[in-house]
């Protein structure tokens, strides 16, 4: 092969599939330049990487349900000590196997550690909200401040954004501070914390944009790529394209970490109104049927096609998600479910391209979601918000980027 060709060891957390496909993208870039990439990981789910031709060797992950369930209860401690060190054992038996020239991660938070130790350079794709250089606050702690007191962008306000920022960090990174022992027992010429677990030792790649996450200070190894979205390859179903005669079209998906229940409601709201729907389920939840010409049910579908389609996105607000919608110029209204989904509906709330509505305030209440979604079709401005995004979004090319960025730093 040509010299430069690099061995690139990809660890993504497989058992979401946000962070299989967006190593999964930037892999199939640089295997096209000629690199030699290998997965590895233990879920289900990497079968969906087999598939695109890479082999995946064998990796403890920690367990989903305890690591979600965690996360959803506002857990700090989102696992145990003993766990990360189990990583960190299991990155290195690993390493040995590999001899990578470079260490690509998304989602795993041993590997800042585990890479210093094993003196391999590493690489990560993470969002801007799991970065201590985001501008943003992540669980906004002085919401109860009537917005009228603080104002938009006053001093007082961004005042409150860094002290809360400052103690979010601090909160968590001592909640959780084995990253902090392992970063000292091991050297590290940065410490490792619970808040920076996720970026690179050497490079960061932000798959993001700074109008939707904004950062501050950010140092000179870190990157906005833009969203690294995967287009689904899927042919359209038997039935497409779906009827419209002027009625609002609504595309509603839940993404992988969604909570069934949720279908069977919106199901009924839309079947009463004056709406069409196209609803996939991924597959968690087998009760609900299509009913033609108004409402059509499919376990997964093309992403990009629905969404295209349709005059408005419904989903839990995860990242990708979001992203998708705004690349096609569509509003969001979101029914988040865990802390990362209500900061990206914050961020779609105060852009103008969407509303969101509390997990359980739903659940209480279905029909209250109808609320939103008027608003969102009735205003023109969430659309005219949404249209701007998806022109900054267009300058954007993040697995070339990601490829090239990789290479200038990398490459021997």
């Amino acid at each position: 092969g040509n010299l430069h060709e690099m061995k690139i060891l990809s660890i993504p957390y497989t058992h979401t599939l946000s962070h299989i496909s967006r190593p999964l993208l930037v892999a199939q870039e640089l295997r096209e330049r000629g690199h030699d990439v290998v997965f590895a990981g233990e879920s289900p789910k990497t079968e969906f990487i087999r598939k695109q031709g890479f082999r995946v060797l064998h990796l403890h992950e920690p367990d989903p349900k305890t690591l979600f369930d965690n996360i959803r209860k506002g857990k700090l401690r989102f696992i145990s000590d003993a766990e990360v060190e189990w990583m960190v054992e299991a990155d290195l038996a690993l390493f040995e196997q590999v001899k990578p020239d470079l260490v690509l991660t998304d989602g795993r938070f041993s590997a800042p550690i585990s890479t210093h130790i094993a003196g391999l350079r590493h690489a990560a794709i993470v969002n801007v909200s799991s970065t201590e250089y985001r501008a943003l606050p992540y669980i906004p702690f002085f919401d109860w401040i009537p917005a009228n007191l603080t104002g938009e962008n006053t001093a007082f306000r961004k005042g409150l954004d860094s002290l809360n920022l400052k103690l979010e960090m601090r909160i968590f990174d001592n909640v959780m501070s084995i990253f902090k022992k392992l970063s000292r027992r091991h050297g590290l010429k940065k410490t490792v914390t619970a808040t920076n677990c996720l970026t690179g030792k050497d490079l960061t790649l932000l798959a993001d944009i700074p109008e939707y996450f904004p950062t501050k200070n950010l140092p000179g190894n870190y990157f906005y790529i833009g969203p690294l979205t995967w287009r689904s390859p899927l042919d359209p179903p038997p039935w497409w394209p779906p009827e419209t005669d002027g009625s609002p079209l609504i595309y509603m998906t839940m993404g992988t970490t969604g909570i069934g229940g949720v279908f069977r409601h919106v199901h009924e709201l839309i079947e009463k109104s004056d709406m069409r729907a196209i609803i996939t389920t991924g597959g968690q939840a087998s009760d609900i049927k299509s009913v033609e010409g108004k409402i059509y049910v499919e376990e997964y579908i093309d992403g990009d096609l629905a969404t295209e389609a349709s005059d408005l996105v419904v989903c839990h607000g995860g990242n990708g998600t979001v992203y998708q919608a705004l690349q096609h110029g569509k509003p969001v209204v979101g029914i988040p479910t865990i802390a990362d989904q209500k900061f990206n509906m914050r961020r779609v709330e105060a852009l103008g391209v969407g509303k969101a509505l509390g997990w359980k305030e739903f659940f209480r209440n279905p029909g209250k979601l109808l609320e939103p979604i008027r608003t969102v079709i009735e205003k023109p401005s969430y659309s005219a918000n949404a249209s701007r995004l998806r022109d900054v979004l267009r300058a954007y090319h993040p697995a070339q980027s990601a490829a090239d960025i990789i290479e200038q730093r990398f490459r021997r």
